[in-house]
């Protein structure tokens, strides 16, 4: 018989729900408690997950509850220190929302503290587990447009909040190899700020991987009205990742006289991240989402800001 997996989550926003609804699709996991400093938000989730046992105070949660599955759903400036303490009350798998944390000192503590309490820390870039991306992933892996060149990513939204997503389908597309250097620039004039940290209203980002594969994005008020498009060149094809005619995926590599279109199949891919953490718990495996994955991204973001700042490439690792 199948363990049966208690769940909790913290903070009972719109992004909680995406989590609760992949908690809901798995039969060995119940949704037990959640936490919000909202007591409306609070009783609304609990109407709609039946979780029965609420918290005001987060850490009263932990203390309380038997929980194996943890899921933070707050604002990123909030992330290292709710990470850090589920580890420390000795929850097995925590799913913490992306950005990880807002400087890598703070992913760093995250990191430590799950190493030492042996929890699987994984971060929500399941767009990983998407068809339209993980297709174009095996497409390359394959070698369907030959050796792969460049990828050009467009992505609306800023940089921490929706470009973390951009770069780690960037690595994800490229095997996830080291990235030798990173070029970038921001525009703030807006002053603007989302979830509790500053945002820049545009930027752009060239990566050079130590493979030789390059790597253009775009992001923010510079692009078009469009969400994770991705352009992506071998030696011999080309791949669109949801390209601007409204399909989700097409290619056009060996041997190909025209594009091919694809019919993909959705599944939940916060279902599947959380399956995968499960399976992490169990076995042992790393989590594809581990939270080395989520620093890396993290550190390509935080070069982009650097190099603005000092008008220069940085190169990677950063000191």
């Amino acid at each position: 018989m199948a363990k049966t997996y208690r769940a909790g989550v913290i903070g009972c926003g719109g992004i909680a729900r995406a989590h609760s609804n992949g908690y809901k699709q798995i039969p060995n996991v119940q949704i037990v408690a959640a936490a919000d400093v909202s007591e409306e938000q609070l009783k609304n989730f609990s109407q709609e997950y039946g979780a029965e046992n609420l918290y005001t105070d987060y850490n009263e949660m932990l203390e309380k509850e038997e929980l194996d599955l943890v899921s933070i759903c707050t604002w990123p400036p909030l992330h290292r220190e709710m990470t850090v303490k589920a580890a420390e009350h000795g929850i097995k798998g925590i799913l913490c929302e992306k950005p990880m944390a807002l400087n890598l000192a703070e992913v760093d503590e995250m990191i430590e503290a799950c190493d030492k309490s042996g929890s699987v820390l994984a971060i929500g870039h399941q767009r990983r587990f998407e068809a339209q991306y993980a297709t174009a992933q095996e497409m390359i892996e394959s070698g369907e447009i030959g050796e792969l060149i460049k990828i050009h990513n467009i992505c609306r939204g800023d940089l921490l909040s929706d470009a973390t997503h951009s770069v780690d389908l960037i690595r994800f597309y490229n095997s996830d190899d080291p990235i030798e250097f990173v070029i970038g620039q921001t525009d703030d004039r807006k002053k603007r700020t989302r979830y509790g940290h500053d945002i820049e209203d545009s930027a752009i980002a060239y990566i050079k991987f130590k493979n030789g594969v390059r790597a253009f994005m775009e992001v923010g008020d510079i692009t078009p009205a469009t969400y994770q498009q991705a352009y992506i060149d071998g030696t011999e094809g080309r791949i669109e990742v949801n390209p601007t005619d409204g399909s989700l995926l097409k290619v056009k590599g060996k041997g190909d006289s025209d594009w091919r279109y694809f019919e993909l199949e959705w599944g939940n891919p916060f279902r599947i991240e959380i399956e995968e953490m499960i399976e992490s718990i169990e076995t042992g495996k790393e989590h594809p989402l581990n939270g080395r994955q989520g620093r890396a991204a993290l550190e390509v973001l935080m070069a982009v800001y650097e190099s603005s700042r000092l008008r220069q490439a940085i190169e990677l690792p950063m000191k």
